[in-house]
C-alpha cells in the first residue's frame, strides 16, 4: 500500500481567533503530544507539528490518510477538551501534490496574514528540529522540508514579495502610528514582542517594554544598545511620567507595576506565551484621551470585555484592512512567487520517482555484469576461453550490455516522469529482485540550524 503526503490545517483561512487560541499547545506539551500520536497511530509514520500564534498544522506521512485524518483529530481533541465536531468544522485537509504545494507555500509566507512574512520560515525550521529529534520526523518529511526551504529561499530572492512589512508586529505598529503616539508599552520579550519593540523605536516613538522575566528583557535592551539602536537602557516606576521618556532609550517597567500604569499609555502591544489573558477588564479604568491596544497573542493577552471601559481592542484578525491593502500591493509578487512553487512541487515528486528508478537501474546493471562475470569464469574453468583473454571478453560483454541496456535506461528516466512510470517501476523491480530502497536521510538531512534559508 502506498504512503501519502497529507496535511491538516487549522490557520487564520478556517478558524476564528476565538478557537485558534484553544488550539496553541504550549511548548512542553507539544513534544509529548507528537510523540503520543506516534504510539497510538499504528498507520501514522511521520509527523511534524506547527503551532504559531496564527496556525496550527499537521504534515503527516501515513499510508492510511482517511484512517489517520480522523485518529489524529481524536487525539488532538481529547488533548485540548474539544469535541471532535470542532475540530473538523474548521480542519482544512490536503493530500499528496496539494499538501506539498500547502506546505510550501506556508514556508514561503504565502498562506501567512501578512503575505511574504518571513517570521514562518524560523517558526517551522523550530518545528521540524523538535520533532526531528524526538525521532517523529524520518526521511520523508525530511525530504519534504528540505524542498521547502530551498522553495522558500528562491521566493524570497527571486521575487520582491518579502521587502515591505515583514510581519503581524510591523502592520500593528503601522496602525498605532496613525494616532502620532510619543509613547507606547510593549508587553513580552519574545519575537513579536521584539520586531514591533523595533519598529516602533524606528519611528522615534519611546518605548517601555514590561516581560514576565525581567533578564529576557534586559538582554534583549542590551542587545538594541549594542547595535546602537538605542543610546540607554531605563528603568521607570508608577511615578515616571510618560512625557519625560526619552525616545532614544528603552524604558524596563516591571511586570508588577504594569497594573498601576496600564491606563496611562495610548498605545499597549501586548504579545506574550501566556495560556490566561494578562490584562482584565478591572484593571482598566476610563480615560479623557483615545486608546489604541493591540493583542497580538495566541491565546490573546487582553480580555475583549476591556472594550468597554473605551479602550479599542484590535487582536490579529481585526487588523483585515492594513492587511488586505498590503495584500494588494503584492498581488503580482504573489504570482510569480505561486508560479515558483509550482514548479517545485512538480520537481519535488519527479526527484522521489527518480530515487526509486535510480537504484533500478544500478541493479539492472549490476545483475548484468556479475552474470558476465560468472559465465566468462565458468568458460575459463572448462576450458571454452583461455585464461589470457579473460579480461577482452570481459570488456566485450561490459560494453554490448551497456548498448542493450542503454534505450531501457532513458526509457526508465523518462519514466519515472510519468503516473505511470510508478507501476512499471514496481514491476521491474519485482522481475529484477530489486529490494534494496535508497536511505537517504543523512545525505538529505535538513539543515535547520541554518535559518538564513
Amino acid at each position: 500500500m502506498p504512503a501519502h503526503y497529507l496535511s491538516l490545517s487549522f490557520s487564520h483561512k478556517s478558524t476564528p481567533i476565538t478557537l485558534r487560541e484553544k488550539l496553541a499547545l504550549p511548548q512542553d506539551r507539544i513534544q509529548p503530544f507528537v510523540k503520543s500520536l506516534r504510539d497510538t497511530i499504528p498507520s501514522l509514520q511521520e509527523v511534524l507539528l506547527l503551532s504559531t500564534c496564527n496556525r496550527v498544522e499537521f504534515y503527516l506521512y501515513t499510508r492510511a490518510p482517511q484512517e489517520c485524518i480522523v485518529a489524529v483529530l481524536n487525539l488532538f481533541a481529547q488533548e485540548l477538551g474539544l469535541t471532535l465536531h470542532t475540530l473538523e468544522s474548521h480542519c482544512q485537509s490536503a493530500l499528496d501534490e496539494e499538501a506539498v504545494h500547502h506546505i510550501f507555500s506556508v514556508v514561503s509566507g504565502l498562506d501567512s496574514i501578512v503575505l511574504g512574512e518571513t517570521q514562518i520560515v524560523g517558526q517551522m525550521k523550530e518545528a521540524y528540529k523538535a520533532c526531528f529529534e524526538l525521532g517523529a520526523c524520518g526521511q520523508e518529511i525530511t525530504r519534504l522540508m528540505h524542498f521547502a526551504f530551498r522553495t522558500a529561499a528562491k521566493v524570497r530572492t527571486q521575487t520582491t514579495i518579502a521587502k515591505t512589512s515583514l510581519s503581524i508586529a510591523s502592520i500593528a505598529v503601522k496602525k498605532a502610528l496613525e494616532s502620532t503616539p510619543k509613547s507606547a508599552l510593549v508587553i513580552g520579550a519574545g519575537e513579536m514582542a521584539q520586531l514591533a519593540t523595533r519598529h516602533l523605536l524606528d519611528s522615534g516613538v519611546a518605548v517601555c517594554i514590561s516581560n514576565r522575566s525581567s533578564n529576557r528583557a534586559i538582554s534583549f535592551a542590551t542587545t538594541l544598545l549594542q547595535e546602537r539602536k538605542i543610546t540607554n537602557i531605563a528603568h521607570i516606576t508608577p511615578d515616571t511620567p510618560l512625557n519625560t521618556l526619552d525616545p532614544s532609550a528603552l524604558h524596563l517597567l516591571e511586570l508588577e507595576n504594569l497594573p498601576a500604569m496600564l491606563n496611562d499609555f495610548e498605545i499597549i502591544i501586548s504579545a506574550t506565551s501566556a495560556q490566561e489573558p494578562i490584562i482584565y477588564k478591572q484593571m482598566c479604568a476610563s480615560r479623557e484621551y483615545k486608546r489604541l491596544w493591540f493583542d497580538l497573542a495566541v491565546p490573546r493577552d487582553i480580555q475583549s470585555t476591556c472594550a468597554e471601559c473605551g479602550i479599542e481592542v484590535l487582536c490579529v484578525d481585526d487588523l483585515q484592512q492594513v492587511i488586505q491593502e498590503n495584500r494588494a500591493l503584492k498581488k503580482t509578487q504573489a504570482h510569480q512567487a505561486y508560479g515558483l512553487i509550482g514548479v517545485a512541487v512538480v520537481e519535488y515528486f519527479h526527484w522521489l520517482q527518480s530515487l526509486d528508478v535510480l537504484p533500478l537501474i544500478k541493479s539492472m546493471r549490476e545483475q548484468a555484469k556479475q552474470a558476465s562475470i560468472q559465465e566468462v569464469a565458468r568458460a575459463v574453468k572448462k576450458g571454452y576461453l583461455p585464461k589470457e583473454q579473460e579480461e577482452e571478453v570481459l570488456r566485450i560483454l561490459h560494453n554490448a550490455f551497456n548498448v542493450f541496456l542503454h534505450n531501457p535506461t532513458l526509457n526508465l528516466k523518462e519514466l519515472s516522469h510519468h503516473k505511470e512510470g510508478d507501476t512499471i517501476i514496481q514491476a521491474l523491480q519485482k522481475v529484477f529482485t530489486q529490494n534494496d530502497k535508497p536511505k537517504l536521510l543523512d545525505r538529505y538531512k535538513c539543515e535547520y540550524d541554518d535559518i538564513s534559508l
